[in-house]
């Protein structure tokens, strides 16, 4: 539990290796990590491709497509069975280029090169498969482990099966895990959605991101093309008319407003059915079929659930949903129990900047002692990081970045010596690589570092940090309602109301957004510099550093607070100010202030018998029964716990820490629906609180640091 550390004692250190891990190999072919030195080599000059449909336990066609190695070049005989890359995906497993009628398959082809052989599947109620889903439904599950049976009995298989993939395709993998296929051997889940709370981190709603991603979902499950992000149209699976060509197998928009699905009555009527390209009738219909079962079935299946609506109605970590009753915990930590019995290695790649950064070296710490596990952490955001990003932290843009040679890499070393049974020595070196943020890659042989001494740095008097607390006061903050932390060029967020409107949900409230850790979509083209914000937040500064410091783990922020209003958010960022004073983010967090509580965070797997989930950081439950209403009626004062993302950031000598305090961050977040009921900045019926921070003496506030000895 959380107690020991608040009350300053250091967690014990997370150990590697568990009584039932498989023995290292003896290393024949030694490695080292972000080199491609001793990996499979190139021998593969091209590939071929092919469509498939794998048929569910309950019948639902799922789309395959499976990519084999082609034009051996190596020494001996050419391999025609060969270990799997997996890929199971809600994001369409190929796509057709409209114009040219071409299926890519990037980056995969870095694995068919050196001898493995690619499959991508859609899930269910996706791409073409057929059927309907809910997000992270239960028969997403099962169908990963059909599909990975499937792979391991075709001829082109040596039984072998890895998964690769980030956000929803991490979360895929650890689903497949759960279903226990025998052929599944490792995984590398990528910046994987698996917060605890599913788009509420910290209890509070994150409303930019899940508003453009449910529209983006809502665009591509039409198998459309989602003008924000243009995601060419899903591969068809079946070539009906037999001309070799695939594109033809797409229907035609016959009004021109670039959806087909509201063109032609669904069941097919013979009398009218749906027109394709090259003029030539079709007997199955399979793409627009499959298409359709993702709106509605006539035979009473409802088609997709609309996501926004049915995580929003999932206030609470015990909310069950409309859909099939689970939880939030039920989609991915109660996993844990199977992920266990599986045994499957597991090489989680975090990003310090990602929004599931948190939870990635949770699983990695809570599964490190059962399951071969390791885990990098690379200084990017969800979807990777800028050339001008990268260079102001130390990085290098063709190295520090997704689908670079480097990254790859780190996976191929992975499937090398699970897959392949190659010794390569990667299962006997320290476990833990991060990328300290103004410095350099370092290993280390435990999370969190077994190193790390909890300073505190008090909120006191004049705006300052001091590493003693002062004498009793407060510091009082009017809300500003408009403060938003996302940064760089605005995001278009017309095409996310274009959706609502379809699917008769509310209009999006604000025309635009910028980046942000929460706001997934795209790679933002500066670093998150704060310097702007501080007349809108509470502002606490540090003296300048004496020396460099380094903070590697999970800070904590514990402030005592009231209001004038009942009820309240807080967000807390911590920065790096230089000796000009330009503010830079570290990292951040977000609290619902009404989940006050300490709750063991155990309680985080679902009826947990047993398993202890690492490392010991504040949990609130997020349960109905941890929630206090009112929270801050009648003049309470309050203690607001909580843990900001981890990071590894190297504070320069003559640089100063700084936390800064506000109470909304919008739109990338809900305002306090009690205190902003049309979730807007500019509502006249808006209660604006005044927030008072209570510092010094013993009930004072404070920011705790992991700071790393140098």
């Amino acid at each position: 539990m959380f107690g020991a550390r608040i009350a300053g004692v250091v967690g014990v250190a997370v150990a590697m290796g568990a009584c039932d891990e498989p023995a290292a190999e003896p290393v024949e072919v030694a490695t080292s990590p972000l080199s491609l030195e001793g990996t499979s080599p190139v021998e593969w000059t091209s590939h071929e491709r092919s469509s498939h449909f794998v048929t569910a336990s309950d019948g639902v066609r799922l789309a395959v497509d499976v990519v084999v190695p082609t034009g051996y070049t190596g020494e001996g005989g050419a391999a025609n069975a060969f270990p799997v890359i997996f890929r199971y995906t809600p994001y369409h497993r190929t796509s057709i280029n409209p114009e040219t009628g071409e299926v890519g398959v990037a980056p995969y082809e870095f694995f068919l090169s050196r001898g493995y052989a690619y499959v991508a599947a859609d899930m269910r109620g996706s791409g073409a498969s057929f059927g309907w889903n809910d997000v992270m439904s239960p028969m997403m599950v099962e169908d990963a482990g059909v599909i990975v049976d499937w792979i391991a009995a075709q001829p082109w298989s040596d039984g072998n099966v890895g998964m690769f993939g980030g956000s929803y395709e991490g979360w895929s993998q650890f689903a497949t895990a759960a279903a226990k296929p025998e052929a599944l051997k490792a995984i590398v889940p990528v910046h994987t959605g698996w917060d605890g709370l599913l788009v509420r981190p910290g209890g509070v709603f994150s409303y930019a991101f899940m508003e453009m991603w449910t529209a983006m979902t809502d665009f591509i499950n039409h198998n459309n093309v989602f003008p924000t992000f243009p995601i060419p149209p899903v591969t068809p699976v079946l070539d009906e008319d037999g001309d070799g060509e695939l594109l033809d197998e797409i229907p035609v928009d016959a009004d021109g407003d670039t959806w087909f699905t509201d063109d032609y009555p669904w069941p097919v009527d013979p009398a009218n059915p749906p027109q394709y390209p090259d003029g030539v009738q079709r007997t199955e219909h399979a793409y627009f079929n499959a298409t359709m079962e993702h709106i509605a079935h006539p035979d009473g299946a409802p088609g997709n659930y609309d996501a926004v609506t049915s995580i929003r109605s999932q206030r609470f970590f015990d909310s069950p949903r409309k859909a099939d009753g689970l939880t939030p915990p039920d989609m991915n930590w109660g996993m844990v129990p199977d992920i266990i019995e599986s045994g499957v290695a597991i090489y989680n790649f975090a990003g310090w900047w990602d929004a599931f950064a948190r939870s990635s070296f949770e699983v990695h710490a809570t599964l490190a002692e059962t399951n071969p596990s390791r885990i990098a952490a690379w200084p990017m955001y969800h979807q990777g990081i800028s050339p001008a990003a990268s260079l102001a932290i130390g990085a290098d843009p063709t190295r520090e970045n997704v689908y670079t040679p480097a990254y790859l890499g780190e996976a191929l070393r992975w499937y090398d010596r699970w897959l392949k049974g190659i010794g390569n020595g990667i299962d006997t070196e320290p476990p833990v690589h991060i990328f300290v943020h103004n410095e350099g890659w370092r290993a280390e042989g435990s999370w969190p570092l077994a190193r790390e001494v909890p300073t505190r740095f008090y909120l006191e008097a004049a705006a300052t940090l001091a590493r003693q607390p002062g004498d009793p006061g407060s510091d009082d903050y009017t809300a500003d309602f408009t403060h938003d932390a996302s940064f760089g060029p605005p995001l278009d967020a017309s095409q996310i109301s274009v959706a609502n409107a379809m699917k008769g949900r509310q209009p999006f409230n604000a025309p635009s957004f910028g980046h942000s850790r929460q706001q997934m979509f795209g790679v933002p083209d500066a670093p998150p510099y704060r310097t702007d914000k501080a007349e809108q937040v509470l502002t606490y500064t540090s003296a300048p550093l004496e020396a460099d410091t380094e903070v590697t783990g999970h800070p904590i922020v514990s402030v005592a607070v009231s209001s004038t209003a009942d009820y309240g958010d807080l967000y807390f960022y911590l920065e790096d100010v230089d000796p000009e004073g330009n503010a830079i983010l570290v990292t951040e967090y977000q609290h619902r202030a009404g989940f006050n509580r300490l709750v063991d965070n155990d309680l985080l797997i679902p009826g947990n018998t047993g398993i202890d989930v690492k490392p010991d950081l504040p949990w609130h439950g997020f349960r109905e029964a941890d929630y206090t209403d009112r929270v801050f009626a009648d003049g309470a004062m309050v203690r607001v716990t909580t843990s900001l993302y981890p990071t590894s950031w190297l504070f320069r000598a003559g640089h100063s820490i700084r936390l800064s305090v506000a109470a909304a961050d919008w739109p990338v977040f809900d305002l306090h629906p009690e205190l902003s009921p049309w979730n807007r900045p500019d509502a006249e019926d808006n209660v604006v609180p005044t927030i008072t921070i209570h510092r010094g003496g013993e009930d004072g506030s404070f920011v705790e640091l992991p700071v790393i000895p140098r």
